[in-house]
């Protein structure tokens, strides 16, 4: 069955990711450290982008937490771990939540969706819109053009907890600019096992063209280490 992104495969999303090794708990202290850095006393987040809403169930610790996702589906696992939290269903290039942050996250190249250097910095600069005065901006990137390499990449996650097992095989592929993942997931239950298939499209910004969508949204930007393997993270601040 083919499938929009993260449209069937929410289910499993987390299952998948914690038996890779993912540690949302590590990676939402790291963050809350590099914000409060930048800007002290920071109590207001919002998560584009924010998935199952795995980092803010962390987050909400130091923060009144908010977050916005394109897939109802994904909206809709965050809603039952963060009932309370305002999270809705949204486009990062055309937010219009009615309020601002201290600080705006984007993580795990989710901005490498963006299928231009207009929607690029057409999603800049509506997060930044969404930044108080003196508010941080954190955008992890996808890949660096330079560390992809052809045929593509091969990868495969499995995971099982009580009534539910997954496993998932990715294969990637490059056209010019634009990188194509076909994500194969088996899904099982007592019910039994389903076959989902979904086809993701991110592109290779270089790092001229990240600095230039925040630039287009005045902001300064900074490049510190990522915690993902050949991208960078891209940490802005907006004015006093």
């Amino acid at each position: 069955m083919a499938a929009t992104p993260f449209s069937l495969s929410a289910p499993v999303y987390d299952l998948l990711y914690e038996a890779s090794g993912k540690d949302y708990a590590a990676e939402a202290a790291a963050l809350h450290d590099l914000i409060q850095r930048r800007r002290p006393g920071a109590a207001s987040l919002l998560d584009v982008a924010c998935g199952t809403g795995a980092h803010l169930a962390h987050l909400r610790r130091w923060y009144d937490v908010a977050g916005v996702d394109v897939e109802p589906a994904m909206i809709g696992q965050a809603q039952g771990r963060l009932p309370e939290a305002d999270l809705r269903v949204g486009d990062m290039r055309s937010l219009r939540l009615g309020r601002r942050f201290d600080a705006v996250i984007c993580l795990f190249s989710s901005i490498g969706y963006m299928r231009s250097p207009d929607e690029l910095a057409l999603a800049v600069a509506a997060m930044a819109g969404h930044l108080a005065p003196g508010g941080v901006l954190v955008v992890d990137g996808w890949l660096r053009p330079a560390a992809w390499r052809d045929p593509g990449f091969v990868h495969a996650l499995a995971a099982g907890g009580g009534d539910l097992a997954a496993a998932r095989v990715g294969v990637s592929r490059r056209d010019g600019r634009r990188t194509h993942l076909a994500m194969h997931h088996l899904v099982g239950t007592p019910d039994g096992v389903e076959h989902v298939v979904e086809h993701h499209e991110l592109t290779l910004f270089d790092d001229a063209e990240y600095r230039e969508a925040f630039r287009r949204a005045d902001l300064a930007v900074e490049v510190v280490d990522s915690p993902l393997v050949d991208r960078d993270r891209y940490v802005a601040t907006r004015a006093q």
